[in-house]
């Protein structure tokens, strides 16, 4: 036990200087716990901490050793990611310390490479030290573009500041005629693919073109993986061959711009993507034609990726792609109330349906029977008066935090500020009430964009314009024996209960279903399962039937309803005593 938790305590090696040169490097990595990524890699973190805090000198011996880990480690980062990805949906927890423990050995090394790179450029006149100049730039830029997509993963955006910094990193190496040369780690073994700071740079600028907001973690590590084999043919152009692609301010604050015909300027760098546009094409008229041959697990694997390559493509592509929304959407600043998660929603439903009168309260607990067709009222908005404002509207709300921006037959693009909404993530289930309209709306976060860490704007695809929030329970076995009826309702053959939503046909107003759905915990649901709902005046059996959608932690199905008997309000069955 004490060897398996040898690696909580420092050991003699890491109080020494175990980056002195590679071979003591390679040393002292194999003395670390193998088992142990994340333990290792905060070995790693501190021995370069020292080397920058401690002012360990820079000479080419340490620059070795630093290179030798970071090449050592490459395999740690792939599987730390892959590790990251499996548990994103399932165990966000976790998945956010595997995450964090990434940002922090990017961070690091981004650091460790920036405080060499400024020792070498005090010597650039040796030509030894001017020898490494390339690589150190290379790995720089490198882990640049790893925070890139770390940050895209969760729909973050880099600060201005962090811009300003990579293209500074980027025009010091243009300087000194370092930014074409490419250049790979040495212990990565002769195989390696060479990289030039170019190349790199400009995949850091295509990555953070992924972050279009409806793009999950597989997702995007599979298209930034694509995007850095495709992105090799692309250059960067002083002055632009086409009318069309894209351009970077080397002075600016941001990163890839879509020319628009009026930008001009010394520091202006040009890209065409029609290369990587091309290649996009063949890949997806590849992935097309494999649907008709391949079967089995391959062919919902294709049919993800092509998925994912129709979403990016107007991100990337050279020419500006018209709107592709089918309904037009209108401006607006309107003030919400905004409920997320199964639970969060059922709690808030139930609570209103508790406060309304009796009348209100028998009518809601029927919707499975009043609205088995469609043609029931719908709910409206309230009409607007001509000095309607955001400010007015907030005035009349106890929890002014969300606000609608614009809004469509289908959608809602809801924003919130002051930290709020940052648990917010793809796939998640949310109600909407506006200021100016009487009821909820449910929907689905299908866009996601974290503009800052005050500030997350959202795409909701609405599901459903009403709701019920109901009670369900696991069906049993009658028991004769040890069974009550209450209200006409056999309570021995009611097993564990659970929340869920009933949406009313039709629902999803971008593509009705005349079929009658319910949203229930991912763990209540399974194709064919019998559960118990009971309203007013009837106790239903329903089965679970196709899922609409399902996510970690909600699923919605439709249903069938297998039996529905009467309740006879009163009746009441003897205790068992009676019945013995």
């Amino acid at each position: 036990m004490k060897a398996m938790l040898g690696f909580l305590t420092p050991q003699a090696k890491d109080a020494t200087d175990p980056l002195q040169n590679a071979k003591s490097a390679a040393a002292w990595l194999r003395q670390l716990p193998a088992l142990d990524v994340i333990g290792r890699q905060q070995h790693v973190i501190r021995a370069l901490d020292r080397v920058r805090k401690e002012q360990y000198a820079i000479d080419l011996n340490r620059v070795a050793a630093i290179e030798f880990v970071d090449a050592a480690l490459g395999a740690d980062r792939r599987q730390l990611i892959k590790q990251y990805i499996e548990n994103a949906e399932s165990s966000p927890k976790l998945a956010d310390r595997i995450w964090q423990a990434l940002w922090e050995m990017s961070q690091e090394f981004t650091l460790t490479y920036q405080t060499a790179l400024e020792s070498a450029l005090t010597q650039a006149a040796n030509a030894r030290w001017k020898a490494v100049l390339p690589l150190l730039f290379v790995r720089l830029v490198h882990f640049h573009g790893t925070d890139a997509k770390l940050r895209v993963f969760k729909h973050e955006r880099w600060i201005p500041a962090k811009w300003i910094e990579l293209h500074q990193i980027y025009l010091r190496s243009c300087e000194l005629s370092c930014d074409r040369q490419p250049m790979a780690l040495p212990a990565a073994g002769a195989g390696a693919q060479a990289w030039s700071v170019e190349q790199e740079y400009l995949y850091v600028l295509l990555v953070h073109q992924l972050n279009t907001g409806n793009l999950g973690p597989a997702e995007v590590d599979w298209a930034s993986s694509q995007l850095r084999a495709w992105s090799r043919r692309l250059a960067l152009e002083q002055i632009p061959k086409s009318v069309e692609g894209f351009f970077v301010d080397l002075a600016g604050r941001s990163g890839l711009i879509r020319r628009n015909g009026n930008d001009r300027g010394s520091v202006l760098r040009y890209v065409d993507t029609t290369p990587l546009a091309d290649a996009m094409d063949r890949a997806v008229g590849a992935l097309r034609d494999a649907e008709a041959t391949d079967q089995g697990p391959i062919a919902a694997i294709n049919q993800q990726r092509l998925a994912v390559l129709r979403k990016i493509q107007p991100a990337l592509s050279p020419s500006s792609l018209s709107d592709l929304r089918r309904d037009p959407r209108t401006a607006v600043a309107v003030s919400a109330h905004v409920r997320i998660g199964l639970s969060r929603i059922c709690q808030d439903l139930t609570a209103k349906a508790a406060g309304d009168n009796s009348s209100e309260v028998s009518g809601a607990a029927e919707q499975i029977e009043v609205f088995p067709v469609a043609g029931a009222p719908r709910a409206r908005r309230k009409a607007l008066v001509e000095d309607d404002s955001l400010a007015a509207s907030l005035s009349s709300w106890s929890d002014p935090m969300w606000e609608v921006k614009d809004r469509s037959v289908a959608g809602l693009r809801i924003a919130a500020t002051g930290g709020i909404g940052q648990s917010l993530s793809l796939g998640a289930l949310v109600a909407v009430r506006q200021s100016d309209a009487d009821a909820w709306l449910l929907g689905v976060v299908r866009r996601l964009n974290k503009v800052s860490n005050e500030e997350v704007e959202a795409g909701v695809n609405i599901i459903a314009d009403r709701i019920v929030a109901v009670m369900l329970a696991a069906k049993r076995r009658p028991n004769e024996d040890m069974g009550y009826v209450v209200d006409g309702l056999d309570l021995s053959t009611l097993g564990d209960r659970f929340e869920g939503l009933y949406l009313p046909p039709p629902s999803r107003p971008d593509k009705p279903l005349a079929m009658k759905t319910l949203i229930v915990p991912t763990s209540e649901y399974a194709e064919g399962r019998n559960v118990i709902l009971t309203t007013t005046n009837s106790v239903y059996t329903v089965a679970f039937r196709h899922l609409v959608e399902q996510r970690p932690d909600w699923s919605w199905a439709t249903i069938q309803i297998v039996e529905k008997t009467a309740r006879a309000i009163g009746s009441e069955r003897g205790t068992p005593s009676d019945t013995g």
